[in-house]
């Protein structure tokens, strides 16, 4: 049975969580899509968005491009990650949420999307964007269950013509997020 999320906290990370955010994102970015990509786009998006003196920069918010870092903490312990921003004035966009992988389906991601879904709103944003990989039947039925709809297909960020990765763009009206 899995355990409860009742006694996690979800709050804006601090230039110490830096290491823990790289170790959870990269290795939870591998686990995820270690059977869907191929290893070398892996490798790519890893040393792109994933090393720490890039998570230790983007830790602060860059207003209103991006909130900063949200962190799951659970017992002095990370145990997620989540960010996003602004793309216009009522649009935001969910980025990323990444989970240690023994703790995935106790709420903790669902708690971090709604952090994320609340900046948006008090940002001014009216629906949220997140893009999920074509295939990825966990990511995909997430964003589902949570009230994003599939409305288009693009080529996935550092992604090659040769690659031919693509990505399954998901939208929710922020004032019909599932409350929790």
């Amino acid at each position: 049975m899995p355990r409860s999320s009742l006694t996690a906290v979800v709050r804006p990370a601090v230039a110490a969580d830096a290491a823990a955010i790289t170790r959870i994102c990269s290795t939870g970015y591998r686990n995820a899509y270690r059977d869907l990509l191929p290893e070398g786009y892996i490798n790519r998006s890893v040393a792109e968005f994933y090393n720490e003196p890039r998570i230790t920069r983007d830790i602060a918010p860059a207003l209103p491009d991006w909130f900063g870092y949200q962190v799951v903490e659970e017992d002095g312990r990370i145990l997620g990650a989540a960010g996003g921003g602004m793309t216009d004035a009522t649009t935001g966009e969910l980025s990323l949420i990444y989970l240690e992988s023994d703790e995935r389906g106790r709420g903790l991601g669902t708690l971090l999307l709604d952090r994320v879904t609340e900046q948006i709103r008090a940002a001014g944003g009216t629906e949220m964007w997140v893009s999920v990989f074509l295939g990825d039947s966990g990511g995909i039925g997430f964003y589902r269950a949570r009230g994003f709809q599939p409305m288009d297909t693009v080529r996935a960020t550092l992604s090659r013509e040769d690659d031919h990765i693509r990505s399954l763009r998901m939208r929710r009206l922020t004032d019909d997020a599932v409350k929790r």
